[in-house]
């Protein structure tokens, strides 16, 4: 890690971090965001999160992206997944389980197919 001793190594620094970031972002296919609010984390979303970051490690997936979800007032259909694809429309996921997940990195994110049975209409 360099040691930041000026403003110019400041601005040397973030120009740098800006620089990865951008790289990175264009590396990115998929974003999956879990829903991690309170009754997220009750129904289960924590074990979710993990299962997503497994899969993703396991299966090499460089180009997928995961962030957490704040809440979205669907306490009922937890936990919730959101799978945005570079240019095409965002699809929601109700009651993503592990398995579930498995189910959506094998399907949707593997071959382009959407896992229907889970997906909520009109979000």
């Amino acid at each position: 890690m360099t040691l930041i001793r000026s403003i110019e190594d400041l601005a040397r620094a973030e120009a740098d971090a800006r620089e990865r970031e951008l790289t990175s972002a264009m590396n990115i296919r998929f974003h999956i965001r879990v829903g991690l609010a309170s009754c997220s984390i009750a129904a289960g979303a924590g074990d979710t999160f993990e299962a997503f970051n497994r899969l993703i490690a396991k299966e090499n997936l460089a180009e997928v992206r995961i962030s957490q979800l704040g809440c979205n007032g669907w306490c009922s259909l937890e936990p919730i997944v959101q799978v945005q694809e570079v240019n095409r429309p965002q699809v929601t996921y109700g009651k993503v389980t592990p398995e579930v997940a498995q189910r959506i990195i094998q399907r949707h994110i593997k071959k382009g197919m959407i896992v229907r049975e889970y997906v909520i209409e009109n979000f």
